[in-house]
């Protein structure tokens, strides 16, 4: 099935909500986590990038006490439409890495981390994984998962209809029709390839757990802000589905 042919059965926005609670998403940046969950985004959900004037946020604690300030802020009225409140972060070879997501869950957030980076979810949806760390390019953890992205993108756009743009590393924006690939039929799985993601980063997620390497490369725990979003759904005889209005 091609990508596009999926487009209108995953409406997002404000014609796109199904349950009333809220959530707010404090995001680190504005390109890649801001782009993609703008485009995932939820009638029951507002994200809102933490940044610090002039350069990026080196330290994960402090991204979670600048989100902190940001919810302490925010006037009580707003505060009321919200029952639960996200930050959403990469490891990206910070120490401190383990501390903030604790420190974050001290402070009631829920926390969708990602070792390395984000791209290692956007790589779940075409290949499954042990949960190994992934050799660097360079000096680049999300170079050598983008390169991983963008050879499933030129295998894909060999029979398409409809070619999609590859990955840009520069930006690192997630595009609507990359987006859209990823939400597709997998051919080899036959369903979504964001429930395959889902799946493949749950399995991958507990079995650090099990271990008590929770936080160790390469894991990621988008999946868990999916199922509370609502974006997949669990079935009722077992198994998971991608929310069809």
């Amino acid at each position: 099935m091609n990508h596009k042919s999926r487009k209108n059965q995953f409406k997002r926005g404000n014609g796109y909500a199904r349950t009333p609670r809220q959530h707010i998403l404090y995001v680190e940046g504005r390109n890649t986590e801001k782009s993609y969950l703008d485009l995932l985004k939820r009638a029951n959900c507002k994200i809102m990038p933490v940044t610090v004037k002039g350069h990026g946020i080196s330290r994960c604690e402090d991204f979670v006490k600048e989100s902190e300030n940001a919810w302490k802020t925010m006037p009580k009225e707003e505060k009321q439409k919200y029952s639960k409140r996200w930050l959403v972060f990469d490891a990206d070879g910070r120490a401190d890495f383990a501390a903030g997501i604790r420190l974050a869950r001290q402070k009631r957030f829920g926390v969708v981390f990602s070792n390395m980076c984000i791209e290692y979810w956007f790589l779940l949806h075409f290949q499954d994984h042990d949960g190994s760390p992934i050799p660097m390019v360079g000096n680049s953890h999300s170079k050598a998962q983008i390169n991983k992205i963008n050879k499933h993108i030129d295998a894909y756009n060999k029979k398409a209809k409809v070619p999609v743009k590859p990955y840009d590393e520069g930006s690192k924006t997630v595009g609507e029709d990359f987006f859209e690939l990823m939400l597709a039929d997998d051919p080899v799985t036959h369903q979504s390839r964001i429930v395959n993601a889902f799946e493949r980063a749950e399995t991958i997620h507990r079995n650090k757990l099990v271990v008590g390497a929770e936080f160790a490369e390469s894991v990621t725990t988008m999946y868990q802000l999916l199922l509370a979003l609502g974006v997949i759904e669990k079935k009722k005889g077992g198994g998971y589905n991608l929310y069809r209005k």
